[in-house]
């Protein structure tokens, strides 16, 4: 850039587009700053305190008059961000990320089909976008959306073209801690945003190794009246050999050199809300913190073998079939860290021949032939509780049903109380009649 002066105007040889201002009341080294401001015309001319290009006469003036205008309408035809989110112009980024955070869900494709709602949810990412950079944030208060646009953002990025989804996913995190997951995001709720400190050991993941799946039968009657049951299940046993370090000595277990036996592995990147640290399971030592350099002959380098366990279950009256109960320590055994995981029970019922169940009551079909329909009967049937009687009324029709009291399923969590059995009648009428005349 090259400035001349004489004693009523300093010419600067710019190459700057897009004018956006016409006057500057202010002296010459403050009408400086305005350089990135986008004035037209190669040579400008800085009188006293006005900005016009060269040799510009007041007809040419007039002329700029209807461009500053059309350039202001098309700022104000642009959502405010701070309106947009719903906070002030003094608002701290702590209160734009809790308005950005409820708006997002409120608004979000997924959770809101009504009309508008995309288009709005577009709005919210793009000013979040803008107000949590404190750069662009800046910008766009001194010289609203034009700042945004041709340059004027230092990073090389403006608010156009914002993936309002790869905002939210930034902020909630890949899990989806916002339908109900957990994930390395979340460190954000509630907190600065900026780098913290994690004591992951994976716990969860060694424990859920720990637990023990079953399949165990049960019989019809066995699901209606509950007992007792003795569970043979195969578990793992921790290696008396190597004590469950899976290494042939002591010697022979060093520490991980890649995570210096802390187990994880820790990234670090920058976010728009600070910097976010994901914490996985260490790769080389698979989260153990330690690498075995012999393994143990017995368990080859697992820490435990294979053995089977006989254990007695309560079976609670009434349980449904393809249930699941859990018996606390019943897994399999870690000895180094002394924990246990625990059994669980997938639970399937044989199938009775002629009755049906469905939650608590029972469903049968009970054939009677036409003069027991007519005249009434007792019929002997099968319940739960073994044979029981059935009084059938006279002038039952067919498609009729009947119904034993208290002799269906009982509730699993009140015993004492049961469903009812009921008996759909069916009844047959021959097909071949022989009439005898009475003499």
């Amino acid at each position: 850039m090259q400035v001349s002066q004489n004693p009523n105007f300093i010419s600067i040889n710019s190459n700057l587009i897009n004018p956006s201002f016409i006057s500057c009341n202010s002296n010459f080294q403050s009408c400086l700053k305005f350089k990135t401001l986008g004035v037209s015309g190669s040579v400008l001319s800085f009188k006293s305190t006005s900005i016009f290009p060269n040799k510009l006469n007041s007809t040419r003036r007039r002329r700029f008059v209807p461009f500053v205008a059309a350039s202001a309408a098309k700022r104000s035809s642009t959502p405010d961000h701070y309106k947009v989110l719903n906070v002030s112009r003094n608002a701290t980024l702590q209160e734009i990320k809790a308005s950005y955070r409820s708006l997002a869900r409120k608004y979000h494709p997924d959770m809101n089909k009504g009309p508008g709602a995309e288009e709005k949810f577009k709005e919210i990412g793009a000013a979040y976008e803008v107000l949590s950079d404190p750069e662009k944030r800046s910008l766009y208060d001194r010289f609203g959306e034009e700042g945004l646009r041709g340059g004027f953002d230092a990073t090389g990025a403006g608010s156009q073209g914002v993936d309002p989804f790869e905002v939210f996913s930034e902020y909630f995190g890949e899990s989806n801690s916002f339908f109900g997951g957990s994930g390395a995001s979340n460190s954000f709720f509630g907190g600065s945003g900026a780098q913290r400190g994690f004591n992951f050991d994976f716990r969860e993941s060694r424990n859920q190794k720990l637990d023990i799946r079953h399949d165990i039968y049960l019989s019809f009657e066995e699901s209606i009246f509950g007992g007792k049951r003795t569970v043979e299940v195969p578990c793992s046993e921790t290696c008396e050999s190597c004590g469950g370090t899976g290494a042939k000595s002591r010697d022979c277990l060093k520490t991980c050199a890649e995570c210096r036996g802390s187990g994880r592995e820790v990234k670090t990147q920058k976010t728009p809300f600070g910097v976010m640290s994901q914490v996985n399971a260490c790769p080389k030592c698979g989260g153990e913190g330690k690498i075995i350099t012999d393994r143990c002959r017995r368990c080859n380098g697992r820490g435990e073998v294979k053995a089977k366990r006989t254990i007695e279950v309560i079976i609670p009256p009434g349980i449904d079939d393809e249930s699941t109960m859990k018996v606390r320590g019943e897994g399999n055994i870690d000895q180094m860290r002394g924990v246990a995981g625990d059994l669980y029970l997938f639970v399937h019922i044989e199938e009775k021949k002629g009755i049906r169940r469905d939650k608590m009551n029972l469903y049968s079909k009970v054939a009677i032939d036409f003069t027991e329909a007519i005249l009434g009967t007792v019929k002997q049937v099968n319940t739960a509780d073994g044979m029981k009687d059935l009084h059938i009324p006279p002038g039952t029709q067919p498609g009729d049903k009947l119904r034993l009291r208290n002799m269906g399923v009982p509730n699993i969590n009140k015993p004492s109380r049961r469903g009812d059995h009921y008996f759909t009648v069916d009844v047959q009428i021959p097909k071949h009649i022989r009439f005898v005349n009475k003499t």
